[in-house]
């Protein structure tokens, strides 16, 4: 006799395209795929569940961490866990309340008509040299702050439910360098300045890489998904022309994907937003097992049956349903139809999990998002209906 499916075997069967016995779903499963603090707010209200103040996932985009009620009311197979901040150097909080200074010395607010942190201030802006990146005062990769306590709060998850544990890695190299030499000036570099660029990329490639080590050194073993995180393409387009991926960004991301390979036995999910259909055969190539958030409203990427059919022995989609116009505009039947389609286009064979193609927004009703997951489920919640 077969053993019981569990939202981990569930999750890990579509992972390894293997039809699995209904379409495994996510919600807050990474730092990508979760809701915002207002909108999980609106939706324990609307499922009648007071289950006191809602904790944070994550600081900057103002995530909520998810409760199990939550999630076993919904039909949730993911956990969503994530590093811990440095403590040898931690994130300096800011006398006016409302913004901080992270490791790597980037600085974030959040004004109060705000409902999520921006970036202030970009470290290595402005006119610099190759020296200037190489002393620039990085994070220390073996602070303990990332994994103090990791280890047991995973365990204890795993003991107390079978979802699929889904371990958050930071920002990868091409957002991060961004972030720290400002986007206008690192465009400007891939273009006047590449050596500039590729020493930067690097030296934040270098680190992160020692920071991963870290983390999955110490809890690699025990999580089943890790995501990593890597902007390579807008609404319409790649960041940088194809043959500047070819040349700058492809060797960096495929280097820093075959090391997660080596390193942990879990699935790699690949966070890119936007137009990325001309680098997934090159994904698939590295060793990814999915892709997230498979962006529907970007140029390329809304025939999702024939992306399916192009790539989807070699790639598992993560993600998918319209989180620009559909989830917070449209209407939950139209939700309903997205998400069915989704599932009839995705889903055969495995190689998909459902979800929001990114966070769930402070304005999705909550009708929409239980309309989303009742469509995963193949029935209607209980406890939703207004009395």
């Amino acid at each position: 006799m077969n053993p019981p499916t569990t939202s981990r075997t569930r999750v890990l069967t579509a992972l390894s395209h293997q039809p699995p016995d209904r379409v495994p779903m996510d919600l807050g499963g990474s730092m990508v795929s979760s809701i915002h603090v207002d909108a999980y707010t609106r939706l324990k209200d609307f499922l009648k569940l007071d289950l006191g103040e809602t904790q944070s996932f994550a600081r900057v985009s103002q995530l909520a961490a998810v409760d199990r009620v939550v999630l076993d009311r919904l039909g949730v197979d993911t956990c969503g866990v994530k590093p811990g901040t440095p403590e040898n150097h931690p994130h300096r909080e800011l006398p006016d309340e409302y913004g901080f200074v992270d490791e790597w010395g980037i600085l974030r607010k959040m004004p109060p008509d705000a409902d999520t942190y921006y970036v202030a201030n970009a470290p290595l802006a402005g006119d610099i040299s190759i020296h200037d990146v190489l002393n620039y005062p990085m994070p220390d990769p073996t602070d303990p702050g990332y994994t103090n306590g990791l280890r047991d709060k995973i365990l204890a998850l795993r003991a107390a439910d079978q979802r699929a544990i889904v371990m958050s890695l930071p920002d990868s190299v091409v957002q991060q360098s961004q972030l720290l030499r400002g986007f206008g000036e690192w465009y400007t570099d891939a273009a006047a300045n590449p050596a500039l660029l590729c020493a930067l990329m690097d030296r934040v490639l270098e680190i992160q890489i020692a920071v991963w080590d870290t983390i999955l050194s110490a809890v690699g073993d025990v999580v089943d998904v890790v995501f990593n995180f890597d902007d390579l393409a807008m609404q319409d387009r790649l960041i940088v022309s194809p043959a500047m991926y070819r040349k700058y960004l492809e060797p960096r991301v495929r280097k820093y994907i075959e090391w997660l390979k080596r390193k942990t036995s879990a699935k790699i999910v690949f966070h890119t937003d936007g137009a990325v259909a001309p680098v997934l055969a090159s994904l698939a190539d590295m060793g990814v097992d999915g892709v997230n958030p498979l962006q529907v409203s970007a140029k390329g990427m809304g025939d999702v049956a024939a992306l399916k059919k192009q790539f989807g022995d070699r790639l598992a989609f993560w993600g998918g349903v319209d989180s620009q116009h559909t989830l917070p505009h449209g209407t939950p039947d139209a939700v309903r139809a997205e998400t069915a389609s989704r599932i009839r286009d995705l889903n055969q064979n495995g190689g998909y999990v459902l979800g929001a193609v990114h966070n769930i927004q402070s304005d999705v009703p909550p009708e929409n998002i239980v309309a989303l997951f009742e469509t995963g489920l193949g029935r209607e919640l209980s406890n939703t209906k207004n009395d």
